[in-house]
């Protein structure tokens, strides 16, 4: 989807990033990463310095086995500090690592929750308001996990953005999603080790509709994985409780896509010709999915993006624009508006 921002967005954005608060703001927000950044590279200095006091130190011992250096007091203690400053910085690493090892986590789980409200508030809300006045971003609740986990590869874990709220007759919510799942592997041998992964499930955009359809039950469209001309569901939910397996009358989108209803009637009615071509025509750019009960619709977009995530490091932060911000903000709104539309 091809979308630039027009000369009055521009305007205001820029006028936007003029403004004392929010520049109090990206400060903030440059802060809580700076001082993650700064814990890093304090343990990466203090390896370096003991990995240069090391070779200083073999370097006299070297010299001074050779002849080279004169026997003296000042090289004798010269010799001694330099041993002392390496058990000192040894020390000190091995200190560090086990105290941060315990206030560590829940510190950088601080600074992540901190840094996300902080973005999602006083940075991304006021761009998003630029654009759409009466928008907001709840940074408070999540869209609820129970309709996520129909629309999304099976996964244990949910990070959810705040949720955009378009505040229209629409009534449309979108957030970033996250879902990815843990897994324990096992070495084989005297000691067995515990080995942590961390699979992803889903990278994305949720997007949330009222349901102005007189649709009745549920209905559910997944996308169909090849291996092998085999065809999955590739972790995503298949039949519904009380609910069937339905084809529709285009080849390509019962190729690609596997639908589940509970009331076909409805369900037929609700596949109009637009709606299928949206499936068809996403194919190739993300995977797409939907499921819908009597109140809402919501539709996934596993893309591989997150389009509201705050900076988490100093590249990321150098890259950051207040323009790729608004593009990403406008995409998903025209996308969700779209949707709605056809919907």
């Amino acid at each position: 989807m091809e979308l630039n921002l027009n000369p009055e967005e521009i305007q205001k954005i820029n006028n936007l990033w003029k403004t004392s608060r929010f520049q109090r703001s990206w400060r903030a927000v440059q802060n809580i990463i700076n001082c993650k950044d700064n814990v890093t590279n304090y343990f990466v200095r203090n390896i370096i310095l003991i990995f240069i006091s090391i070779i200083v130190g073999i370097g006299f011992f070297f010299l001074e086995e050779q002849g080279i250096l004169p026997d003296s007091v000042l090289i004798d203690k010269l010799m001694k500090f330099i041993a002392r400053l390496i058990l000192f910085l040894i020390a000190l690493q091995i200190l560090s690592v086990l105290v941060y090892s315990f206030i560590g986590p829940g510190w950088e789980e601080k600074q992540r929750s901190k840094l996300r409200v902080l973005y999602e508030s006083e940075i991304l809300e006021p761009i998003l308001q630029a654009l759409y006045p009466l928008a907001k971003i709840d940074t408070e609740h999540d869209i609820s996990p129970s309709n996520v986990e129909e629309v999304i590869p099976a996964a244990k874990y949910y990070i959810q953005s705040g949720i955009i709220k378009l505040n229209n007759e629409k009534d449309i919510e979108i957030v970033d999603l996250y879902a990815y799942t843990i897994s324990k592997g096992l070495a084989t041998g005297k000691d067995e080790i515990k080995h942590l992964h961390e699979i992803t499930g889903f990278i994305g955009q949720v997007y949330s509709i009222k349901n102005t359809h007189s649709l009745k039950g549920n209905l559910r469209i997944v996308p169909t994985k090849h291996f092998l001309n085999i065809k999955t569901q590739g972790g995503y939910l298949g039949a519904m409780s009380g609910g069937k397996k339905i084809n529709v009358d285009d080849l390509w989108h019962n190729e690609y896509y596997n639908i589940y209803c509970t009331d076909e009637q409805s369900a037929r009615m609700f596949l109009t010709p637009a709606v299928i071509d949206l499936f068809n025509n996403n194919t190739s750019d993300f995977e797409l999915s939907l499921y819908s009960n009597e109140s809402r619709i919501y539709i996934a977009t596993y893309n591989n993006k997150r389009l509201f995530a705050a900076p988490k490091n100093k590249d990321s932060l150098r890259s950051w624009s207040i323009e790729k911000a608004a593009m990403s903000i406008k995409y998903a709104l025209s996308f969700a508006d779209k949707i709605a539309e056809i919907m």
